[in-house]
């Protein structure tokens, strides 16, 4: 029971700066987009994380035409237009897989997208110093320095 509870601590420890994309028929109208984002929000922040930002790009040309699941009431189920909105948060990976379950429920959705939102900082604040360019440029003149000495000496 104790090793459950620990990795569920564990899980919910993990905390990723996401950027969900999400695509909605331009004919939606402004409560069913409020309602959706409201919904993503409150199971974001319900679950311990934090919604950083939420934006509007308004209503643009899709590469392709696009189709939804279901026709609308004019018997539309392709879109050549679409609405484009982001949602930046940071959660764990469960929250996020519960985020696109969502939008996949939602009949105003035509696509959606994940992405690991990253700048400078997450490169700064990574735990795995492997990885992070910052330490490994610290490390190497560290050790050319040391070369220098040795070969001084």
């Amino acid at each position: 029971f104790n090793s459950f509870t620990s990795s569920i601590k564990e899980q919910q420890a993990i905390m990723v700066f996401y950027e969900c994309v999400i695509t909605t028929r331009n004919t939606a109208n402004f409560a069913q987009l409020t309602k959706l984002v409201k919904e993503i929000s409150q199971k974001v922040v319900g679950s311990g994380g934090i919604v950083r930002s939420v934006q509007n790009h308004g209503i643009r040309q899709v590469p392709h035409r696009f189709k939804a699941k279901y026709a609308d009431r004019e018997g539309n189920r392709y879109y050549k237009k679409g609405r484009f909105l982001s949602i930046y948060y940071d959660a764990n990976p469960a929250t996020q897989t519960a985020v696109t379950g969502i939008c996949k429920m939602e009949e105003q959705v035509l696509r959606t997208t994940h992405l690991k939102a990253r700048n400078k900082l997450w490169y700064v604040n990574i735990a795995r110093e492997d990885k992070n360019p910052y330490i490994q440029r610290v490390r190497e003149m560290e050790e050319a320095e040391a070369n220098t000495m040795v070969q001084d000496a």
